[in-house]
């Protein structure tokens, strides 16, 4: 019996920018949101921040999948 070993997914151009972006989004809202939380609320300012960061990395890894389908 031959074993197939060829991988079932792999990172393609769209897949590779979209992570790009959501990572970039993560890196630049993280701080903003930390700062924010904890004026807001002392105690779960890293929680807060954390994920809202996620949120927002989602969005991004979302809007830059679909713009990175578009390119040539």
């Amino acid at each position: 019996m031959a074993s197939n070993s060829e991988l079932k997914a792999r990172w393609t151009k769209d897949k590779a920018g979209a992570v790009l972006a959501s990572t970039t989004a993560f890196l630049f809202t993280s701080s903003p949101a930390h700062e924010t939380a904890n004026h807001l609320h002392y105690e779960y300012a890293h929680v807060v921040a954390a994920l809202v960061s996620l949120a927002v990395a989602c969005i991004a890894y979302w809007v830059g999948l679909g713009a990175m389908t578009k390119l040539p």
